[in-house]
C-alpha cells in the first residue's frame, strides 16, 4: 500500500493519504462548487478535519 504521509495546506496537521480511490476521503462527499474552491485554493490534500468542512458549507466568495 502507498501511504504517503503529508501536512495540509490549510491548518498545517499531519495525516496520511492512501493516494487511491480507496483512501478515507473517499468518503466526503464534495460538490463540484467546493471542489473547485479547494482545487483553487490548496495545492495538496486537506487533512479529515479540515475536508470535513466542505461537506457542510457552501464556498467561500473571494
Amino acid at each position: 500500500m502507498d501511504i504517503k504521509h503529508k501536512i495540509c495546506p490549510s491548518c498545517k496537521k499531519e495525516f496520511d493519504c492512501l493516494h487511491n480511490a480507496d483512501c478515507w476521503c473517499m468518503k466526503y462527499p464534495i460538490n463540484e462548487e467546493n471542489k473547485a474552491y479547494i482545487s483553487l485554493h490548496y495545492e495538496d490534500c486537506l487533512c479529515e478535519d479540515c475536508l470535513k468542512k466542505f461537506t457542510e458549507i457552501k464556498p467561500k466568495q473571494d
